[in-house]
């Protein structure tokens, strides 16, 4: 069975998700200060899986990357973020090695997981499907979603996002990038609600 484990890091207070099956883990979103605690507490590491490239979920993955030569996924949007220290806070940057092209799917291990690609709050941004999970980064939040209004945001993508979002099938726990979790259909319900305040921004 899979297990989830989380902690928050950093200043904005990110949250970085540990899944184990079968002896083996993937990390998610790795922000500032989570490698210590990944490496004591993921199990044989094969993936670091990145919902997005702002620098407080990939601040990181650099020296995890480096250190266990394990394979990075992002949205091929997203890479430039990684690539270069767009907002001057990373410690290091870094090149992805696997680019999600929108919503895919891939195996490592004894995980299957799914890109579903939402842009809006960044080029790239998307929420990792991984069994009856979902990793929302920042797209979704208990009771909230991600800012639009940021450099690379994008007010219409986010409008296109919410009403694709709408249409996604399937009884999933939503462990959010910030705050606590949710499920994803509760927070389907305040979509139109959300899609009515963006275009009123």
């Amino acid at each position: 069975k899979m297990r989830v484990m989380h902690k928050s890091f950093g200043d904005f207070g990110t949250n970085c998700y540990i899944v184990t099956k079968n002896g083996s883990s993937l990390v998610i979103d790795p922000g500032d200060g989570a490698k210590e605690w990944v490496l004591q507490n993921a199990q044989n590491l094969k993936a670091i899986l990145c919902t997005h490239g702002h620098f407080d979920h990939i601040y990181d993955v650099s020296e995890l990357k480096n250190e266990l030569k394990i394979p990075v996924y992002i949205n091929k949007f997203d890479a430039f973020m990684c690539e270069s220290d767009i907002f001057g806070y990373m410690k290091n940057t870094f090149v992805p090695d696997v680019l999600a092209q929108g919503d895919e799917s891939f195996v490592v291990g004894d995980f299957s997981f799914k890109f579903h690609h939402f842009p809006g709050h960044t080029p790239g941004c998307s929420m990792i499907e991984i069994e009856d999970a979902i990793f929302s980064g920042d797209f979704l939040f208990k009771g909230s979603i991600g800012r639009w209004d940021f450099p690379y945001s994008d007010k219409n993508e986010m409008l296109k996002s919410l009403e694709k979002c709408k249409n996604l099938k399937g009884d999933f726990a939503l462990y959010t990038g910030h705050g606590e979790s949710s499920t994803l259909k509760a927070e389907q319900q305040e979509l139109d609600r959300w899609v009515e305040i963006v275009k009123r921004s």
